[in-house]
């Protein structure tokens, strides 16, 4: 796990749409991990148009559109593919878990897997991009 945000440095431009469309962002975690991040609106011609990729110590791990997921699991030059394109949009994105989960916690009171706090976290993050966007700053957290 990543961990904490400590501050991040990001950039963005605006080309087919009236609101910047064009993200790059670069996230230092409180671990010492750090990340990009690059998001394009109008990317139609490459395909999957949503694309994760973690690379880590020895292993890849990318998601492709969240029909396919692909694993170096080490050094081995092939790859583990797990496809998940006959599997329900629903199911396949987490609707159904989260649905599940959320459920769960009002009738059993079970801890829910996300949290006010973590909502909160997240638009704070979104707005810290945008900050950074508009002052050139980095932001530090």
């Amino acid at each position: 796990q990543f961990g904490e945000i400590e501050e991040l440095v990001a950039y963005g431009s605006q080309h087919e749409y009236p609101e910047l469309d064009e993200f790059s962002i670069i996230f230092k975690f409180k671990s010492g991990f750090h990340c990009t991040f690059a998001s394009s609106s109008d990317a139609s011609w490459h395909f999957p148009f949503e694309r994760i990729e973690v690379f880590c110590h020895h292993r890849t791990i990318m998601t492709e559109e969240m029909e396919r997921l692909l694993d170096s699991r080490g050094m081995d030059a092939n790859f583990e593919t797990l496809s998940f394109h006959m599997t329900e949009k629903e199911e396949r994105w987490g609707y159904v878990q989260e649905d599940r989960a959320f459920i769960d916690s009002i009738l059993n009171g079970t801890k829910p897997l996300v949290t006010a706090d973590d909502g909160f976290k997240s638009v704070e993050l979104v707005e810290s991009v945008y900050a950074a966007i508009s002052s050139g700053d980095r932001v530090r957290f």
